[in-house]
């Protein structure tokens, strides 16, 4: 018994309008006019990226992310939260096999049940589409850059040992907690191909403060502290050398519809774990266990983003909070029976907020936000009626020629109330330059009386 999940997805992707301002001179300088709403984006995150406190955040509508202070690479904005790592790069590379997003989605993105979608083909189909609205532009290809296919059971076979894998790899090392065997790797890292590891999980998942996989593995009736990860870590430079099922996978969508394809060669062709009953290595018996992990399927056993948020709270937060307390209350006085720890800590916090000019509420907001999208969603709603409205108001401003630029369909609330506020001072130009016309000489019309005033009575 056990479950497959894909537990680590990363790809490049394309997207039109992502250009430099000449392709011929690759002067390295982004060009505005290809993409206004692209080179407002950068600017807030120039913004943002240069904060002094390294403290810069950004609302990108489905999610808010923050924004690292340092790029890796080819990529100058690095924006991670709980789900995702995004990396953007802010001039195209002079490659044209070098896409200039990379998109990584983690491990409780991925092990999570989000806005109602479970599966990974759903949720890459739910990203490209936010992100197209993100960039103002349609999305145009993928490469992938890593999958970590994997099963979890609580079944791992008894003496299980490095030995009796059988396989192309050439070679493997074996991990020991108090003596008893805690994982085994096989195959090599730095050969940037494939990789399998085989570890007990339940330690890693305590040990990370994951204990949200406990729930999962508790209604897919495993013995949680049993269960062991086998998976394979399967990298670019695999897929750009060998063929799956005849076939060289290349796009995401190609490694997202061919997992069961990609794990049958992986626990069949690649290696397989064998019962050592012949004296000829080749002729050994495959293992029943192995047997029952060849048939690939993706877990619909997942977990919502509330429990996954909630779960860690008690064993990871209260004693760090404990910790802390205690040492403050040596150095500083108070007693957390009475409350006057509590009431001394407070008005420090105050102190310290009216220094730094930061809020308290306002921190909550954005790392709520970066745990769980799902609570923006009354938000959004709110703000898509709000952007519906100024939409409107905007485009008939255009119809009527009080806006020169053309509203694009998919504008952001900030570009939309931009255009507005443009139309609105062209409205107030108009005003003023009537109130600065002459008044209209008044002409005798055909069939007037020409009357004169009377004259004044003489005294």
């Amino acid at each position: 018994m056990g479950i497959f999940n894909c537990d680590w997805f990363s790809f490049t992707a394309d997207f039109e309008k992502y250009n430099v301002v000449d392709l011929a001179d690759r002067k390295d300088l982004y060009d505005p006019e290809v993409n206004k709403h692209l080179s407002r984006l950068f600017a807030q995150l120039d913004e943002e990226r240069s904060k002094e406190d390294g403290r810069g955040f950004i609302d990108l509508g489905m999610w808010k992310f923050e924004v690292l202070n340092h790029g890796s690479r080819s990529y100058y904005y690095l924006l991670h939260n709980d789900d995702m790592e995004i990396r953007l790069a802010k001039y195209r590379s002079r490659k044209e096999e070098n896409f200039p997003v990379f998109v990584h989605f983690k491990s409780q993105f991925l092990w999570s049940d989000i806005y109602g979608l479970s599966t990974l083909e759903d949720k890459f189909r739910l990203v490209i589409e936010w992100l197209q609205d993100v960039f103002n532009g349609k999305y145009i290809t993928s490469k992938i850059n890593r999958i970590d296919l994997c099963y979890h059971t609580d079944d791992i076979p008894v003496g299980f040992n490095a030995e009796h894998f059988v396989g192309r790899h050439t070679l493997d090392t074996t991990r020991r907690t108090h003596r008893v065997i805690s994982g085994i790797d096989i195959g090599s890292r730095r050969s940037n191909k494939l990789f399998l590891r085989c570890y007990n999980k339940f330690l890693e998942a305590r040990a990370t403060k994951k204990e949200w996989f406990f729930k999962i593995w508790e209604h897919a009736g495993l013995d949680i502290r049993k269960v062991w990860n086998i998976e394979f870590q399967v990298d670019r430079e695999f897929f750009s050398e060998f063929k799956v099922g005849r076939k060289r996978l290349d796009t995401a969508e190609e490694i997202i519809a061919r997992m069961p394809t990609i794990w049958h060669y992986l626990t069949n062709d690649w290696i397989t774990y064998r019962i050592p009953d012949n004296e000829r290595r080749t002729r050994w018996s495959l293992h029943p266990w192995w047997e029952s992990l060849l048939e690939f399927a993706e877990s619909t056993e997942k977990i919502s983003r509330g429990k996954q948020r909630e779960l860690p709270t008690a064993t990871v937060l209260i004693p760090a909070i404990r910790g802390y307390l205690s040492s403050y209350a040596a150095r500083m006085g108070g007693d957390i029976n009475d409350g006057s720890l509590f009431q001394e800590v407070f008005k420090q916090i105050c102190d310290y907020e009216d220094v730094t000019g930061r809020k308290f509420e306002e921190d909550v907001d954005v790392k709520r936000s970066l745990m769980d999208p799902e609570d923006n969603i009354t938000d959004i709603e709110e703000i898509s009626q709000e952007i519906s409205k100024v939409r409107d108001k905007v485009f008939e401003m255009y119809r009527q020629g009080r806006i020169k630029e053309k509203p694009h369909i998919n504008a952001s609330l900030e570009d939309y109330q931009r255009l507005l506020d443009e139309g609105i001072q062209f409205d107030m130009l108009k005003l003023a330059q009537v109130a600065t016309l002459p008044g209209p000489t008044k002409q005798a019309g055909k069939g007037s009386r020409n009357k004169k005033e009377p004259a004044a009575a003489d005294s």
